[in-house]
């Protein structure tokens, strides 16, 4: 399944499923020592893009599905930003929202045709105060359309 340009620029301002998560005490340690960080009961900053991805409520594989790119057709993880308006903390239940913020058709010589789809993730906490948002910029490949 692939979207052509009409189907792509429908996708902007899409919801993402989303869903919850919570840092265990002892993923927050685990996620300092892969990163070679000093575990402290501040998470590391990369983990909000873990609970980004954790929290999406369908698997990276249905989300996208859902932007028209199975996983064989190699799509990309090309930027991603991270804010912190709030604090991020372990031991903390967050809801996760989503939507797509961008959808721009492109064309390289090596890719072909694909798509710049950016996403905007947000974390909650029960309050609904947002304590981190998460900005991912995926790259689709498209397959060529045929012509009439």
């Amino acid at each position: 399944m692939s979207a052509s340009v009409g189907e792509a620029g429908q996708l902007v301002g899409s919801a993402i499923p989303g869903g919850s998560w919570t840092l265990a005490p002892h993923e927050n340690w685990l996620g300092h020592d892969a990163l070679y960080s000093v575990p402290t009961d501040e998470p590391h900053p990369l983990m909000a893009f873990v609970a980004a991805q954790r929290g999406l409520g369908v698997s990276v594989e249905e989300l996208f599905r859902s932007w028209g790119t199975e996983m064989t057709d190699g799509p990309m993880l090309t930027e991603s930003t991270l804010e912190f308006p709030g604090r991020f903390r372990a031991g903390v239940e967050y809801r996760v929202t989503g939507s797509v913020e961008s959808v721009v058709r492109k064309s390289g010589r090596t890719m072909g045709v694909f798509d710049l789809l950016t996403a905007c993730f947000e974390l909650h906490e029960a309050n609904g105060e947002v304590v981190a948002v998460v900005r991912n910029v995926y790259a689709l490949p498209r397959p060529v359309e045929e012509q009439p």
